[in-house]
């Protein structure tokens, strides 16, 4: 179910994008984490398979919206990683 909301919400970003006049100038992404141990255990962790797609999931991100031959690329983002472009939250 979640994942199908992520392909949907990717699928219209994709459209607005599409556009040939329109500048990429900000992203705003909702994610949540890869597979990990079952909440029975306790503490939970990713799993091997978890960290394999957090990875490609940043991976498709970056490749997108921070190489700078890709008609997404975010205008005057620098492509190294800076604290004062990123914010991140957790509930």
């Amino acid at each position: 179910m979640f994942s199908q909301l992520i392909y949907a919400a990717l699928f219209a970003a994709s459209l607005v994008t599409a556009q040939t006049d329109s500048e990429v100038v900000a992203v705003f992404l909702i994610g949540r984490h890869g597979d990990r141990t079952s909440k029975v255990q306790g503490n939970t962790q990713l799993t091997t398979l978890g960290k394999n797609q957090v990875f490609q999931t940043a991976t498709y991100f970056r490749n997108r919206y921070l190489n700078t031959s890709s008609p997404n690329f975010i205008q005057n983002v620098d492509t190294d990683y800076l604290y004062n472009q990123i914010y991140a939250a957790a509930p």
